[in-house]
């Protein structure tokens, strides 16, 4: 995993959250199909919503310790930024399960790469430099 260079996985992860803060916009916009998020098991468009502001807070809130652990933003060495990391894999490698088991294949076919891939990303981030 120490192959991946620190700084790429970094910049590489805050990447994907900015694409991902965007998409989940487009989702509060209601241009994204409430049944390719959250499983497809949201119901309405007041669930929509919640889980929009949820992911797009969560994506904000892990983007800063992804800038903590840079050092951008405190100290490099922190605790918030070294468990944040790890507690980011954790919920990157839950969310690639819970991609497999969706009910929308697209969410399936599209996300289960993607948040593996950020797993991996973060799990590298979480060793630091």
């Amino acid at each position: 995993m120490r192959r991946i260079p620190f700084r790429f996985a970094a910049w590489s992860l805050l990447l994907l959250f900015e694409a991902a803060i965007i998409f989940q916009l487009t989702v509060l916009a209601g241009f994204i199909p409430t049944e390719m998020v959250w499983g497809g098991r949201l119901q309405n468009a007041e669930e929509r919503t919640v889980g929009a502001v949820v992911s797009i807070s969560v994506l904000v809130l892990v983007s800063l310790a992804v800038l903590n652990r840079m050092g951008i933003i405190g100290r490099a060495s922190s605790a918030f930024g070294m468990w944040g990391m790890w507690l980011v894999c954790a919920l990157f490698l839950l969310n690639t399960i819970g991609n497999l088991f969706a009910i929308d294949l697209r969410e399936t076919l599209i996300f289960t790469p993607i948040t593996l891939v950020s797993a991996v990303l973060a799990a590298r981030e979480a060793m630091g430099d």
